[in-house]
């Protein structure tokens, strides 16, 4: 007999409150808390990027070009996050 047999042989012949003792040793990996600073870097870098951007008619358009472009690099750049 192999391991697997010899395993499975073992386990046929335990009654059900054996493996209830015995599952209630085993240590199961459970997430005890999710990682969610990734998903708020990316909140907060559209939230920097929309909330800096001038209303296109409200201003001119080479105003609002140049002002864009320049809170899109500072978002790239993680600046004031």
């Amino acid at each position: 007999m192999n391991s697997i047999e010899t395993i499975e042989a073992m386990i046929a012949g335990l009654t059900s409150a054996e493996i209830k003792a015995i599952m209630a040793k085993v240590a199961t990996k459970r997430p005890t808390r999710v990682d969610t600073s990734r998903k708020a870097r990316r909140i907060a870098m559209t939230e920097l990027y929309f909330n800096s951007a001038p209303l296109p008619y409200r201003s001119t358009y080479d105003e609002y070009k140049q002002h864009s472009e320049g809170i899109r690099q500072q978002v790239l750049s993680g600046v004031d996050l």
